[in-house]
């Protein structure tokens, strides 16, 4: 009995063991195996981002390979040097390529031609960094930064690469760092050749590749340009330029020496290759290459994968960098993840054998449990398929009046852009038609007209941009508020805005727009679009209840009804927006804010309404003429704002902090809504604590006010 025990004992014992070595073999393979597969998705991903970089590189030098042969074939270029050469400081003393020939600098081009507006207009016109032209000798004779303190003229550059290729090949490539203006930039050039073919001069276009770099940065990522001696022309990392991925050997140094292609930059080493074929980069590559090799690798910086490619011209390389240690931190995750999954299939194991233990206890209780179990699962299916077929019947209902909501809001929201098209084409072809008929006679007006015709257009462009937004903006059905964050808006554009997408109608009412208490630097919080359709959904409700007083007005007129009251009291139609801020509003989370109050001398809104003023459909418009949805959207746009919207009595607004704003001027008589928006903390009105004014939280609904004003 004693022996079994021990051997029991030595068995699990060694059970044990067995089972911690699997455990660690596993997870080593697992490291490995995570850190494999890491590496292979981040070469795969550096292969995609370099085609993409090479591609956009080679398009952006193929711009201009053929600049320099085409400006090189124009007759005033071989006018220019053939002056040059026949004037007298043709044949002046050579000076140090350094320093400017004033001589040269000062002679002029030809008494016909300016070679140097020229090139100035192709340069900007190309994208060109800078043009210039350079005669046999090397001499720059025009450029298009003449004017400029770092001008070309005067210059010599034969010993540049370039210079030397267009006159043997006919063409020549360089990249290099400007001796004249301390840029980098890659030149291209041609030879500028005679009627008998001997070559006058060389034309030279400077590409500026900055524009690249900003890219790589903006990216986040890692990526290098170097040329075929391995030194990095572009980075990611302005302090990697002009380093030498290896070491340079001394004949190509003498060349770039020679060549002053990089302006005297020490080209210190870079990055260590190590054996795997990953590079070391850091802070610390200041250093000579002897010292490097005595640093330990954690002293160096970080590690990284170097995938290349070739791209450009002269031998030039594409390197990708992504840094080791995200990929070493994910496959101790994977490790720690494996561990933990280890550890709980021991605990696991554990509890199961506590758990058989148990068993025998419970299997009486399981046998008399079995058949309640039983009962029980056949009433839950039974309940489970009536609560599913009424689930069923509530989604189906849901979704039919999500649909009518949604159906009417889109007609409601896109109708205003539409009439806003329909009036700038009609009045855009109008214009045209003038235009045409007044040729003739007065050619200044058809300009005038295009002119304005032109501007019609441009404003039925941005109203179809908006009904794109609008579109776009169906998400807000499915999700709860807008995704874009808010930002500081000027007030006094959107509400121009919206005043003349309405304009024609606010002409046709002959009404009078009032916005003496209205800054005009008043900057809120919001979303340009939802705060325009805002604006002009409630200045629209404001139209239409003007306008239908004034059609009951004429009718009365017409049918001879007219009140006993005299013809003072009728009034022109009028609107009213002023501002009111306050330091602290309740309502807006204790933010600044302030309140845009759009007041007419309209019918008012009828008491039986306002309990419902904010719900959809609700309206008292004629069928056909109104969905009752502009205030119902107009509220949940001015939510989505982070404001608010009320509706006032139209004689006072809620009661200010002290120091605020006041409106000017008596109240109209109509309906007065009023709009609160956040605005920034140095907008947010005079000083105050707050305090002695009407919180938005208390939407009052018992205003007083007589007459009615339609809602749409």
């Amino acid at each position: 009995m004693t022996l079994s025990a021990l051997r029991r004992r030595r068995l699990a014992w060694l059970a044990l063991t067995a089972s911690l070595l699997a455990g660690l073999m596993a997870l080593f393979a697992l490291w490995h195996w995570e850190l494999a597969r890491g590496e292979r998705d981040a070469r795969q991903h550096a292969a995609t981002r370099l085609n993409f970089y090479a591609s956009t590189l080679n398009a952006e030098l193929s711009r201009f390979q053929w600049l320099p042969e085409l400006l090189a074939r124009q007759a005033r270029v071989r006018i220019a040097l053939d002056e040059q050469s026949a004037s007298p400081a043709a044949t002046a003393p050579v000076i140090p390529s350094d320093q400017p020939d004033t001589s040269s600098a000062a002679a002029p081009l030809g008494s016909s031609s300016d070679l140097n507006q020229h090139l100035r207009r192709v340069a900007s016109a190309s994208g060109a960094a800078a043009i210039f032209l350079t005669d046999r000798n090397g001499m720059t004779v025009a450029a298009s930064n003449f004017d400029q303190p770092d001008s070309f003229v005067g210059y010599r550059y034969d010993y540049r690469p370039y210079f030397i290729d267009a006159l043997a090949r006919g063409r020549g490539e360089f990249f290099a760092v400007g001796n004249t203006t301390g840029r980098p930039g890659y030149f291209v050039s041609a030879p500028v050749l005679g009627a008998e073919g001997q070559p006058l001069g060389v034309m030279v276009v400077k590409v500026s590749l900055e524009a690249l770099e900003d890219t790589w940065r903006q990216a986040g990522e890692t990526v290098l340009l170097a040329d075929a001696n391995r030194i990095v022309l572009l980075a990611s990392r302005r302090n990697w330029k002009y380093r030498a991925l290896e070491a340079i050997e001394p004949q190509a140094l003498d060349s770039i020496r020679a060549q002053q292609q990089f302006r005297g930059a020490p080209l210190t080493p870079l990055s260590r290759e190590l054996e795997d074929g990953s590079l070391v980069l850091g802070d610390h590559h200041e250093l000579a290459a002897s010292e490097i090799v005595r640093l330990p690798t954690a002293a160096m910086g970080q590690r990284y994968l170097d995938e290349s490619l070739a791209s450009g011209p002269l031998g030039w390389q594409l390197h990708f960098l992504m840094p080791l240690r995200p990929l070493y931190i994910q496959a101790r995750n994977v490790v720690l993840v494996g561990l933990a999954v280890i550890l709980g299939l021991a605990m696991m194991a554990l509890w199961m054998r506590e758990r058989q233990a148990r068993l025998g206890l419970i299997r009486r209780e399981a046998v008399m449990m079995r058949e309640i179990n039983e009962r029980l699962e056949e009433r839950v299916a039974q309940r489970s398929r009536e609560l599913e077929a009424t689930r069923d019947e509530l989604v189906q209902a849901g979704k039919l009046a999500a649909l009518g909501t949604m159906a009417a809001g889109i007609a409601h929201e896109l109708n205003q852009p539409l009439v806003g098209i329909r009036t700038y084409a009609a009045s855009g072809g109008k214009l045209l038609a003038r235009g045409v008929a007044s040729a003739a006679t007065r050619p200044e007006l058809t300009a005038r007209a295009a002119e304005s015709a032109a501007s019609n257009f441009t404003r039925i462009s941005e109203l179809s941009e908006r009904l794109a937004d609008m579109i776009r903006q169906l998400r807000v059905f499915v999700r709860p508020a807008s995704q874009q964050a808010p930002v500081a808006l000027a007030l006094a554009p959107r509400i121009d805005f919206a005043l003349e997408l309405l304009a024609e109608r606010i002409t046709a009412l002959d009404l009078t727009v009032e916005q003496g208490g209205l800054p005009r630097d008043i900057i809120v919080m919001g979303e340009q679009v939802r705060l325009e359709q805002l604006l002009t959904n409630l200045i629209r409700n404001a139209l239409d209840a003007l306008e239908g007083e004034q059609k009951a007005q004429q009718a009365d007129q017409q049918t001879g009804q007219q009140s006993d009251a005299s013809d003072d009291e009728h009034v022109a139609p009028r609107l009213r927006l002023s501002w009111q801020a306050w330091p602290a509003v309740t309502s807006l989370e204790g933010q600044p804010g302030g309140c845009l109050r759009i007041e007419d001398n309209g019918p008012g809104i009828d008491p039986a309404l306002r309990a419902t003023l904010f719900d959809p459909f609700t309206t008292t418009r004629e069928v056909g003429e109104g969905m009752g949805m502009g205030l119902f959207l107009s509220y949940g746009l001015a939510r989505d704002l982070g404001g608010q919207l009320r509706l006032a009595d139209g004689a006072s607004v809620s009661e200010p902090a002290e120091g605020s704003l006041q409106t000017e001027g008596a109240a109209l008589g109509g309906a007065c809504f009023e709009l609160w928006l956040r605005t920034p903390a140095s907008e947010g009105g005079h000083d105050g604590d707050g305090t002695g004014h009407e919180g938005l939280g208390h939407e009052s609904t018992e205003q007083q006010g007589s007459g009615q004003q339609s809602v749409t």
